[in-house]
């Protein structure tokens, strides 16, 4: 009798002690945050990115009573940031801004043991970018039409910085969609790849819509196509250029920009994120920046699960893809 007493005793102190802990954490997670939050930029200084990133972190921090505070962690594509985040407390101190790389990075198995996906839960996409296929304003090729027709008999070359990266899984996906043969040429940088572009170097260009405008004003590349379903009309230099929908291929793949945290994150601080990423959305300063930034004719807020939809799709696009040009068995 006296065994069972100390037992059910013991019992009771647990639960207690149980319930107190569960109380302890919801309100170490009601104060959240205590200090400043790290956002992890895994790209460069500079690049678009760590532009968009730092903009918003600005305008997030301004509704926060502590600021968001970006860091740069380059290298690998995106690969050297996803680690360094991996390697935090999941406990929403450490945000990671995320793009189409680390789904890929997932395809082709450069996390080795970590899976992109599976290691870390979706808050937000804020950004979606649109691509453009130009080719240099002295080529042969006049038409998306030509492309086509010339690419059936002979390679299209394009340049990028590296095998396996967005742009080469996206124009490998066009070529499959319209039987283009293409061929990847590597260069060390982005600005050599655009060297190459305007040297004539290579065949066709893809990039972003921000980054391509500006050379076709100066009537250093011709448009061919916009991978999109609808006609950028807002733009008058892209107003007469047909989509890749209009020519009957389903190819729309462009890049995005969104933030994630680590798995176990308690859903009280990301709801906390979530909610400060909505404001900083529909705030009229980050709707400037958007619009400046020509990232706002496609719609690029998605919410977690559809966020966590859209991944998957994309996934499934980049690892057939993947397969059909040999950069995965």
């Amino acid at each position: 009798m006296r065994k069972n007493i100390i037992l059910i005793v013991l019992m009771i102190a647990s639960l207690i002690m149980s319930a107190c802990s569960s109380k302890e954490s919801a309100a170490e997670s009601s104060d959240f945050p205590k200090r400043p939050i790290e956002l992890v930029v895994p790209f460069g200084e500079g690049s678009a990115s760590d532009t968009f990133a730092r903009k918003f972190a600005e305008i997030m921090s301004k509704s926060m009573e502590k600021p968001l505070q970006p860091v740069n962690k380059d290298g690998s594509g995106g690969l050297v940031g996803m680690v360094y985040a991996h390697g935090q407390a999941n406990d929403g101190y450490t945000v990671l801004e995320v793009t189409p790389s680390h789904v890929i990075a997932d395809v082709l198995g450069k996390g080795k043991d970590m899976k992109f996906l599976e290691d870390f839960e979706p808050l937000a996409r804020i950004q979606s970018d649109i691509y453009v296929l130009s080719v240099p304003a002295n080529s042969e090729i006049k038409s998306f039409d030509d492309l086509v027709e010339i690419g059936q008999d002979k390679e299209i070359s394009f340049a990028g910085v590296s095998p396996g990266g967005l742009d080469d899984l996206t124009l490998n996906a066009l070529a499959d969609a319209t039987g283009v043969k293409v061929k990847f040429i590597p260069y060390g940088s982005g600005s050599e790849v655009k060297a190459a572009v305007l040297g004539g170097e290579v065949d066709v260009y893809l990039d972003k819509l921000i980054n391509t405008v500006g050379y076709i004003r100066d009537g250093k590349v011709t448009p061919l196509v916009v991978l999109n379903d609808e006609r950028v009309t807002r733009v008058d230099e892209l107003k007469d250029t047909p989509t890749t929908v209009e020519k009957g291929y389903d190819v729309t793949i462009g890049s995005w920009r969104g933030f994630v945290v680590k798995k176990d994150t308690p859903q009280e601080v990301k709801d906390y994120l979530l909610d400060q990423m909505k404001k900083a959305y529909e705030t009229e300063e980050y709707k400037n920046f958007n619009a400046e930034s020509l990232t706002d004719i496609r719609e690029g807020f998605l919410g977690p699960e559809d966020f966590k939809s859209a991944m998957l799709e994309d996934y499934e696009t980049f690892d057939k893809v993947a397969k059909q040009t040999g950069l995965k068995d």
